[in-house]
């Protein structure tokens, strides 16, 4: 007859302090799905710990598999205005499929956030477009989503439709270069 070998003390105790904080995890997942606490808007530092936390999760309640309403899709373009007076536009996507999605996932977070967030985004964006262009003088940052009605609403006749979620225009600076100190 064998017997099993012993375990090292201690071990139970590490197993049950796992399973808390799993449990406690599927918990706050759960509050995040069921109920609105993820979608504060303030700047307050509880808000912001939620909505990082679900960040980093990786939980988003808007897309339910089996829900009347299906997650919405999302786009991205730059309308770049050249000093010719010209335009040229390029979209924000990728051949790569783990990198398309990786935008998109940017862009619905970056919807999901404050203003001044996407501002900032957005102006990010601008600034490597105005560097990858340097003929552009303006940059107009345009964001859309594929916004799905409801199924009640899509039976009585309503139909997918791109909406206006963002835009936002930035000039080129020209200013002195800065100088580099020795």
């Amino acid at each position: 007859m064998r017997t099993a070998p012993p375990r090292p003390a201690g071990d139970e105790r590490r197993a049950g302090v796992w399973a808390c904080i799993a449990a406690l995890h599927l918990a706050v997942i759960a509050v995040f799905i069921w109920t609105d606490i993820s979608r504060g808007e303030s700047d307050a530092a509880f808000h912001r710990g939620v909505r990082t936390y679900k960040e980093l999760s990786g939980v988003v309640s808007d897309y339910r598999f089996f829900s009347p309403a299906v997650s919405d899709d999302t786009r991205t373009g730059f309308f770049l205005e050249l000093s010719d007076g010209g335009t040229l536009f390029q979209s924000l996507e990728s051949e790569d499929l783990e990198v398309g999605l990786r935008y998109e996932c940017i862009v619905a977070s970056s919807l999901r956030s404050s203003k001044r967030t996407q501002d900032v985004l957005a102006q990010s964006w601008a600034a490597v477009m105005l560097g990858a262009h340097p003929e552009a003088s303006r940059v107009t940052v345009v964001i859309q989503s594929y916004a799905l009605p409801p199924m009640q609403a899509f039976a009585a006749g309503s139909k997918p439709d791109w909406t206006l979620n963002y835009t936002g225009t930035f000039d080129r600076r020209d200013e002195a270069p800065a100088q580099v100190i020795r």
